[in-house]
Parts: C-alpha cells; sequence; structure tokens
C-alpha cells in the first residue's frame, strides 16, 4: 500500500501500544517505523526483473521482522533512556507495526513474501486497491486527530476497527462476488480454468474479473450493485505461441513464479535493433494500462537470447479511465469497455455488443 496508509496504520498502533507511556511521540515514533519495510525499494538488485519480483521481499517477512524486534527491543531494554518501558512492550511495539505493514500489502494484488525464506512465495489476496481512501481514512483521522487535537486512545481504536471492518468488507465482497459470476463461469466452461478478481481503483464497488484460458485472456468488470451480476467478457492475446521461449529462460521463470499463469506474451518489434521479447505482469492494470512488463529476450538469427532486463509499460492511467470507472459502477451499459478505452492491438474480434472498438480478424 502507499506510504501514508502505513504512516497511519503505524501511528495508531504506536499510539495505542506506547502512548501511555510516551504520549503523543508514540504517534510520530509508530508512523516512522512503519515506513521502514519499504526502504527495500532503494536496493538495487541489478535488473529490472530482480528489483521488481524482490520488493515485498526480506523486509516483508514475518520471520525477519520477529528477529528483528526481538533484537531491537532487547538493545532498547538495555539503554537508560529506554528501558524502563520493558522489553515486552518494545517488542510488541515494533513487531505489530511491521507484521500489520506487510499484512496490508498481502491484501493488495501485487504479492508479498511474508514467509521468506521459506520456499512459500508471495501471497495476497487481492481484496484491495494498492491506495483505497476510504481505508486510509479512519486511520489518518486518528493518527492526526491525537498528534495535534488530544491523545485519546478510544480515537485511535475507532480508527483501527473502522479500518480493519473496511479491509474486512474487501474479503467478504471477493469471495461473494466469485459465487456470483460462477453460472456464468460454467456456462462458458471456464470454471477450472485461473482466475483472479481484484477490486478497481480507489473503491470496492467496481471488480476486474481475469480468467486465464490457454492463449486467450478474458476481462470484464463487475460491480457488487449489477443487476444481474454477471461478468460481460472481452478476449485478449495472451501471446501462448511465446510461452514456451519466455520460460525457457530465467527471467521469464522468477517471472512466472511471482505472477503465477497471469503473464502475457508478445514481440517488441523494432526497426534497427532486433525484436525483443515482452513479458507482462496481467495482475495489475488493465489491457492498455499494464505497468510492468519486461523485455527478457532479443532475437538473433531465430533465437531468443536472454538479455538484461529492462521495464516496459503501457499507457498511464488516463483520466477518461477513472471516469469511465465511475461510470461502470452506477451504469453498466453506458460505461465504455476496456478494448475501447485503450484499443489494444491484442483485443480480440469477439467484443460483447456494447463494445464500439473495430476490430481486427485475428
Amino acid at each position: 500500500m502507499d506510504p501514508v496508509t502505513h504512516a497511519s496504520l503505524g501511528a495508531v498502533i504506536g499510539g495505542l501500544v506506547l502512548g501511555s507511556r510516551l504520549g503523543r511521540k508514540a504517534v510520530v515514533l509508530g508512523a516512522g517505523v512503519a515506513l521502514l519495510p519499504d526502504l527495500d525499494a532503494f536496493i538495487a538488485y541489478g535488473d529490472a526483473v530482480s528489483e521488481f519480483i524482490h520488493h515485498r521481499g526480506f523486509t516483508h517477512s514475518w520471520l525477519v521482522q520477529l528477529l528483528v524486534a526481538t533484537g531491537v527491543a532487547g538493545l532498547l531494554a538495555k539503554v537508560p533512556a529506554t528501558r524502563e518501558i520493558g522489553f515486552g512492550r518494545w517488542w510488541l511495539f515494533f513487531f505489530l507495526i511491521w507484521a500489520t505493514h506487510s499484512l496490508n500489502d498481502l491484501l493488495t494484488t501485487y504479492g508479498t513474501q511474508v514467509f521468506w525464506p521459506l520456499p512459500v512465495g508471495p501471497l495476497s489476496t487481492g481484496s484491495i486497491f494498492v491506495i483505497d481512501p476510504l481505508y486510509t481514512l479512519p486511520l489518518l483521522v486518528a493518527a492526526i486527530g491525537a498528534l495535534f487535537y488530544r491523545f485519546a486512545p478510544r480515537l485511535l481504536v475507532a480508527g483501527l476497527v473502522l479500518s480493519t471492518a473496511y479491509a474486512g468488507s474487501g474479503l467478504a465482497l471477493k469471495a461473494w462476488l466469485d459465487h456470483r459470476i460462477q453460472p456464468t463461469l460454467i456456462a462458458m466452461d471456464l470454471q477450472d480454468q485461473p482466475r483472479m478478481i481484484q477490486p478497481t481503483p480507489f473503491n470496492l464497488l467496481l471488480w476486474r474479473v481475469t480468467v486465464i484460458d490457454d492463449g486467450h485472456f478474458l476481462e470484464a468488470w463487475v460491480g457488487i450493485l449489477d443487476q444481474p451480476i454477471r461478468p460481460d467478457f472481452e478476449v485478449f492475446e495472451r501471446g501462448a505461441h511465446l510461452e514456451d521461449a519466455a520460460l525457457a529462460l530465467e527471467d521469464g521463470q522468477r517471472l512466472q513464479w511471482f505472477a503465477g499463469d497471469f503473464l502475457r506474451f508478445h514481440r517488441a518489434e523494432r526497426d534497427d535493433e532486433p525484436d525483443r521479447l515482452v513479458v507482462t505482469d496481467l495482475r495489475l492494470g488493465a489491457p492498455g494500462y499494464f505497468p510492468f512488463g519486461f523485455e527478457i529476450a532479443e532475437e538473433r538469427d531465430g533465437e531468443w537470447q536472454p538479455v538484461a532486463s529492462r521495464q516496459v509499460r503501457e499507457a498511464g492511467l488516463r483520466g477518461d479511465a477513472i471516469r469511465a470507472i465511475a461510470t461502470r459502477i452506477v451504469d453498466p451499459e453506458g460505461a465504455p469497455c476496456l478494448m475501447d478505452l485503450a484499443e489494444p492491438d491484442y483485443a480480440i474480434a469477439r467484443p460483447p455488443p456494447r463494445c464500439r472498438l473495430r476490430q481486427q480478424t485475428p
């Protein structure tokens, strides 16, 4: 999640754990400590794929946080200026702040390696968007109130309860929507295919459904206010003819470990240079707006040869896309399709009837 959310949650927890000893200082200290796990973003891992998959790695591991919290608490319990607080309370302060930082990130789509270095891989519920003001606001108001108005533990508890309830509603809504779209998936014989349901930016009212179907991936928006709740899928090319070549390379294997089946493969043609093989993480963004694609090989003499990975991205999320999301929440028929918004050249010529984009026969 974003730094404001992490700092706000850390401030609230810091105030609840150490507020009786440090007062407002506990709120400030908690906000600062909560940001420490994200310092891994400044580590140079050497190439784009490594930096992508190692973020939210060891600094977000509950096992590492347990050890570090124990060490820091033990040190502070011996320092004259801080030993009165005691080992147990210092340990609770650091571990709870860091563990909830990782838990927050686990709720998003990106994935968090909370059990590093165990061979588990990144975990994700995909039940809240990486920035959601309605989740952050109760925490932020509580932290600011405790800092500038009057330190009140009940205000901190209220902020924590409201934000936790909102996060829990994301988990419940995702499970409910997954149940409601089952008839459509069964009718299309897609019920056993890999699928992902996640909220669209900044809300829990509209959700993105992605289904992997061999050489294609299907996309739909589903709103909790839809009547009936039924995904209206658009179909896009996944580039499966390049999948074996990509997964034969180390970077391709690492991306598959990180993103699972939710990858797209395509050839990036160049006029004066060899063509490049690009692998894109489909979990983040939307068709036409995927931010995490990686050039991992170039074609030489008809063979794909690995190169130092470089990040490439599709167009950034424009204002018309945000407006389309807002429209789609209340008016399923009036909002444009995903292929209308971005006009990606990998859309299939079988759009839903309401889509306006002219498609070419594949």
